[in-house]
């Protein structure tokens, strides 16, 4: 495995340098982790003002006895599923940079005929996009539950987070779905030359996040420790396919010949 880090630390020089990642990933965190949450937490009294947003409360949670309290605790359910957002993103974003830039750099075949194993060639491309998403993660979870405990603090005088939930997404479930894609992204990648529509598999992936906040919006369920356990064993049953797909389809021969063709 001395040869996957051999590989890891020379591509994540390359994408560290890379301005066309990392831009969209503080964009995101300026966005999700530190302006959405001051805004809905910090604003959530006009919100009260508002008729519908009673009635929804009621609907949701019946009669409670402190609205103000319940609608932010509300709005950390979504804020939860946006923790998601950058494992989701990040890999999508450097996996296919870190392979197809070879193809744009000409740096492939050099590369191939080398005494690199297959498996290692993948696991160090693999760490390259895994190991970034992983500490991105941690800073942006870290950064939200700071930004939503100074901003509940202020409202409520009380500090909500962090909760189990909150432990799970960062911990267990984004760890899980960053693997996927990262797999997902480099089955992608070795059937395209192209590194925009292989970065293209984030934006599919980032809707069922979209819906499963359309649908706590619309007060059909509220996540809790049980469906992420459940969403995390799901997910975790997938990884071994993936993994074993991304392998099959990671054939060196095959993606050096493919891309000699279309060169």
């Amino acid at each position: 495995m001395k040869n996957a880090g051999i590989i890891f630390k020379k591509e994540i020089k390359e994408i560290i340098k890379n301005k066309n990642i990392w831009v969209p990933i503080l964009i995101i965190t300026i966005i999700f982790s530190i302006s959405l949450p001051l805004g809905f937490i910090l604003g959530s009294t006009p919100i009260l003002e508002d008729e519908d947003t009673l009635n929804f409360i009621t609907k949701v949670f019946g009669q409670v006895d402190d609205p103000l309290r319940v609608l932010i605790g509300f709005i950390l359910k979504q804020l939860l599923i946006f923790l998601l957002m950058l494992p989701a993103m990040v890999p999508s974003l450097i996996a296919p940079a870190s392979i197809i830039m070879e193809k744009e750099n000409n740096t492939l075949e050099p590369l191939l005929a080398t005494p690199v194993k297959t498996s290692e060639l993948l696991l160090g491309k693999s760490l390259t996009a895994l190991v970034p998403t992983f500490i991105i993660s941690t800073i942006n979870f870290i950064i939200l539950v700071i930004v939503v405990d100074i901003s509940a603090y202020i409202k409520l005088g009380y500090m909500p987070l962090p909760t189990i939930e909150w432990v799970i997404v960062a911990f267990l479930l984004s760890p899980i779905l960053s693997f996927i894609i990262t797999m997902a992204s480099v089955i992608v990648s070795s059937k395209s030359t192209d590194i925009r529509s292989a970065q293209g598999i984030g934006a599919v992936i980032i809707l069922p996040i979209y819906l499963i906040i359309g649908l706590q919006l619309a007060g059909f369920f509220l996540l809790n420790i049980t469906y992420l356990l459940i969403g995390c064993a799901v997910l975790l049953l997938i990884c071994p396919f993936v993994l074993r797909l991304a392998v099959r389809v990671f054939d060196r021969e095959n993606i050096l010949t493919r891309w000699k063709m279309k060169a």
